[in-house]
Parts: C-alpha cells; sequence; structure tokens
C-alpha cells in the first residue's frame, strides 16, 4: 500500500467497477430484458442470449485466466479493451439501426468474450493491490459495482416518466445507447492500470500454519501473508478447501440465481401489471439496499466471523424466496408485500459476496489468482446458462414454481458453506 493510503490499482479499481458497472446497467439490465422480450415476446429469448454470453465468456476465461498469470496484467487489460471497444460499436450499431437478432446474437457473443479475457486480469491485479485480510476493500469495491448498478434503472426511470410510461421499444432503444456511449468510459480506464504498482508480500496468500495465529503478531484478521508456497495453488489443507467449498458454492448457487434474477423485471411486468417506471424504480433501489447491507455485513463480520455472516443472509435469502412464491401478486398491499420481501431478499442475497471474495483470494497465491478469477467465469456461465432454463421453466410453469425450484438449489449451495467457520477459524475477524 502507498504511503498514506490506497494504493493506484485499488482506487482506479473502484472507479473503473463504478463506471463499468454503470453502462453494464444500462446496455444488458432490465432495458436490455424488456427490450428482447418486447423484440420477440418469448421470455426463453431473454434466456438465450444470457446463455450465449456468458459461454463465450467461459470460452474466453481460462486462457484469459491462464495470460493474467503468465504475462503482465495491465497488457491483457489493454487487449480487452480492444475487444470491448469492437463489442460495444456491434451492439451500438444493431440497437441503433434495429437489426435482427442475429447482429445481436454475434454483440454478445463479443460482449461475453470481452469480459472473460478483462475479469481474470482485472480481479487479479486489484487483489495483488490489497493487503492480505482488508475484506473491508472487497466490500468498497462491491458497494461501487451496486452504486454503478443504479444508473441504468435511474437513467430508464426518467426516460419512461418524460416519454410515457410504457413499455416501448423506442424508449428501451434510448436507454440501451446510453448505456453503449458511457461504456467508452471504463474502456478508457483500463488502459492505466499498472502492474508496477501492486503490492509485494503484504498482498500474498497466507499459510494453514498462519491462519491459526492470533494477536497482534498475526496482522491484519490474524493471519500473515504466505512467506513461500511449493509446487500448485494452495496445497495446504485448508487453502484448498476454502478454494473448493467457496467455488462449489458460488457454482450452485450461480445456478439458482441464473435462473430468476433476469426474470424479476418481467415478473413484476407480467403478473403484478406494472409499468417499467415502477420496475425501473425497483431496479435502483435494489443496489441501493445491497450496498446497505453490505456495509452492516463487513461490520457485522468483525464480531460474528466472514463465514457465519454469509451463512445467515443467505439462508434469510432462501427463506424470502419461498415466502416471494407463495405471496398474491394482485392488490396494492399485496403487491408493496411483494415489493418489500423482494429488495429484502436482494440486499441479503448479494451483500457478503465481498466477504467470501476476500476469503479466497486470502487463500490464493498471487502466481494463482488469474487461473482462479477464471473460474469465475464457470460461475458466470451457469448463471447465463441458466437464464436460458429458468426462461423455459417460466414459459412451462410460471414465475412461482421457478422461485422455488430457485429457492431449493440456494439451500443446496449453502449447505457446503457451513463448513467454512471450522477451517483453522477463518471465519473470524475480518477487517
Amino acid at each position: 500500500m502507498q504511503e498514506g493510503g490506497l494504493s493506484w490499482n485499488v482506487k482506479l479499481g473502484l472507479i473503473w467497477t463504478t463506471l463499468e458497472t454503470a453502462s453494464m446497467s444500462c446496455r444488458s439490465g432490465d432495458v436490455l430484458s424488456g427490450f428482447l422480450f418486447l423484440k420477440t415476446k418469448e421470455n426463453s429469448i431473454v434466456g438465450f442470449i444470457q446463455g450465449v454470453n456468458g459461454l463465450m465468456q467461459l470460452v474466453c476465461a481460462f486462457p484469459g485466466g491462464w495470460l493474467a498469470d503468465s504475462t503482465r496484467r495491465d497488457r491483457l487489460l489493454k487487449l480487452a479493451a480492444v475487444l470491448g471497444l469492437a463489442a460495444g460499436c456491434c451492439l451500438f450499431t444493431a440497437v441503433l439501426l434495429q437489426l435482427n437478432m442475429a447482429f445481436i446474437f454475434l454483440a454478445m457473443l463479443l460482449m461475453g468474450a470481452y469480459r472473460g479475457f478483462y475479469n481474470p486480469a482485472l480481479e487479479s491485479l486489484y487483489a495483488d493491490s490489497v493487503p492480505t485480510g482488508h475484506s473491508s476493500l472487497y466490500t468498497a469495491k462491491h458497494i461501487a459495482m451496486q452504486l454503478g448498478s443504479c444508473c441504468g434503472p435511474i437513467l430508464s426511470m426518467v426516460l419512461f416518466f418524460i416519454l410515457g410510461n410504457e413499455w416501448k421499444l423506442s424508449e428501451c432503444r434510448i436507454a440501451l445507447l446510453a448505456g453503449l456511449l458511457l461504456m467508452l468510459a471504463p474502456l478508457f480506464g483500463m488502459l492505466f492500470f499498472n502492474d508496477d504498482l501492486t503490492l509485494g508480500k503484504a498482498s500474498e496468500a497466507v499459510t494453514s500454519q498462519s491462519a491459526r495465529v492470533q494477536g497482534p503478531e498475526a496482522g491484519a484478521a490474524g493471519i500473515q501473508p504466505q512467506q513461500a508456497c511449493c509446487g500448485c495453488c494452495c496445497n495446504c489443507s485448508p487453502s484448498i478447501l476454502v478454494l473448493v467449498i467457496i467455488t462449489f458454492s458460488d457454482l450452485l448457487g450461480a445456478l439458482a440465481s441464473g435462473m430468476t434474477i433476469k426474470f424479476f423485471a418481467l415478473f413484476f411486468m407480467q403478473a403484478c401489471d406494472m409499468g417499467p417506471a415502477e420496475v425501473s424504480a425497483l431496479g435502483a433501489l435494489g443496489p441501493l439496499g445491497i450496498s446497505a447491507a453490505s456495509m452492516l455485513a463487513q461490520k457485522a463480520s468483525k464480531w460474528t466471523g466472514r463465514a457465519q455472516t454469509t451463512l445467515i443472509t443467505r439462508l434469510a435469502d432462501v427463506v424470502l424466496l419461498v415466502s416471494m412464491a407463495f405471496a398474491p401478486t394482485r392488490g396494492v398491499r399485496a403487491q408493496s408485500l411483494l415489493v418489500g420481501m423482494h429488495l429484502l431478499r436482494t440486499a441479503l442475497a448479494n451483500c457478503t459476496r465481498p466477504l467470501l471474495r476476500s476469503l479466497l483470494m486470502d487463500y490464493t497465491p498471487k502466481r494463482h489468482r488469474g487461473k482462479v478469477n477464471a473460474l469465475d467465469s464457470v460461475r458466470t456461465l451457469s448463471w447465463s446458462g441458466s437464464a436460458a432454463l429458468g426462461g423455459l421453466l417460466i414459459q412451462l410453469y410460471g414465475f412461482q414454481t421457478t422461485f422455488i425450484i430457485t429457492a431449493c438449489i440456494k439451500l443446496s449451495a449453502w449447505l457446503p458453506l457451513a463448513a467454512l467457520p471450522f477451517l483453522s477459524k477463518i471465519g473470524s475477524g475480518a477487517m
């Protein structure tokens, strides 16, 4: 860490994350779902497009992860910026000229490739710039992501109020084009990350022995930087268990979330007869709730532990999702209750992601972080691929049944995490 403050890459990473998620919330959020549904009149198309995007991200993520560990990460980010520019231009042209779905399909393939190459390098560079045990900086990045994701819904809400509170292709098109123009800012920012400004041993992984050390000599969160690691990634017993448990849980959780997350806007649109302005307002309130809950979870983790806090919030997510499946959808009072449950569930489901992220990076040696971060694309693929399945299930059985299936898979993803608090006290002492 630089004297007197955060490192350059952390500062730039927080700004970049805000700008990128702001653009993404316009170009691939609820507005894109509405745009695709209005264009095709099929829920399954929304899921199919997301599946294509996730598949291409997976295909590119593993070579991206290997390159992130074998070459300069800032150089890989510059190459990804060029790819992102090509993807943005393709989608912008397809939306502006109202081209057919084949062009949107191609654009989403390129978007998936862009994210597949930048994500391992960027996440690894950020982790290399954060002192080991400082989960608060992962929480700050998560909050920056949530605040940025408010921009798309807010822009959509303003547009719908001005142009008419109706679901129309023309209004959705304007919001999509605005998001693609905003994409230029994070693409430019990717040119300024610098491998030479990362930290040294202060951001290295921890050893299984030091994970058991408590007290002032153990440093942040009762852990010490790893002095040496032989052979393969995470060769120490607690380390490899942390990697396997978190990755497996993330995979199942993403599979579950993908079945519904892209369809909540359509649920409130079709089942509750909400207009686009109201749905956009929900989209803006959701990230704000996640940000507030993330700050509370960060504070709570100092007392209860990172793993324990995660267990509590994610179990509450399952309970609330089941409640939504059985809640009535008609009437002002019923819809108000449904909206409240949705916002609370969204906040609890997402607020502890940075806590798990910090645990994972604390136990992953620097030279393997690119490959481990590439595994995140497997999570994204399951998220995007299950969107196609979710669209089909909704088409066949309706939203409520799909919510129940999602809750069951989420519960299966929760169970492995219950082992984390027993692994050498890794659930305690988060900063």
